[in-house]
């Protein structure tokens, strides 16, 4: 998939799903990475949106724009998620977020803001980073941690993978006709 979509095979590949819009906060990543340069650090964004120009635009003032790629709304989202090396996902606001439960049925760490929606999901140091403020120089130690630690990194998508069953469609079906069957 990475050859496919032209991002190196061997780096480590940063993966978003979302649209490109202030709430998705993407613009932190891109400006992490400006700092995280002398790694061999990449950020796929899966996703269109109205501020995909300002984003590119901030990639190149950066000097990290070789770094970002941006790859538009994908059908094929479920094969870029297992080419990935880590999910970010730094929104500044969300509910329960579906790529985010793909994400981790993918097997992947995540580095997420530590915000309503995300902290049901991501149990911290076990399932990926929770950062608790808008902070880039948490997203930097964060990617760090993902991008050194290969053992981490594997036991987080590991906790992933099987914390996430419990969303299962087939596990909340009978979870909500119990709770039907119990209103009188």
């Amino acid at each position: 998939m990475r050859k496919q979509l032209m991002i190196d095979e061997n780096c480590f590949l940063l993966l978003s799903v979302g649209e490109l819009n202030k709430n998705k906060n993407h613009e932190i990543i891109i400006r992490s990475l400006f700092y995280l340069k002398d790694y061999d650090i990449q950020y796929a964004i899966c996703g269109k949106g109205p501020l995909k120009e300002s984003l590119v635009r901030l990639a190149d003032e950066l000097g990290v724009r070789d770094k970002v790629h941006f790859l538009g709304f994908r059908q094929d989202v479920k094969k870029i998620y297992v080419s990935a090396d880590a999910y970010v996902f730094p929104s500044l606001r969300e509910g329960l977020s579906v790529a985010l439960m793909e994400a981790m049925a993918s097997s992947l760490p995540v580095i997420c803001s530590g915000i309503r929606g995300n902290v049901d999901l991501i149990q911290q140091e076990r399932g990926g980073i929770l950062i608790q403020n808008n902070d880039s120089k948490h997203y930097i130690e964060a990617i760090l941690k993902m991008y050194m630690d290969d053992s981490f990194r594997v036991e987080c998508g590991k906790f992933n993978k099987e914390y996430i069953k419990k969303y299962d469609i087939n596990i909340t079906k009978k979870s909500m006709r119990k709770i039907y069957s119990e209103i009188k």
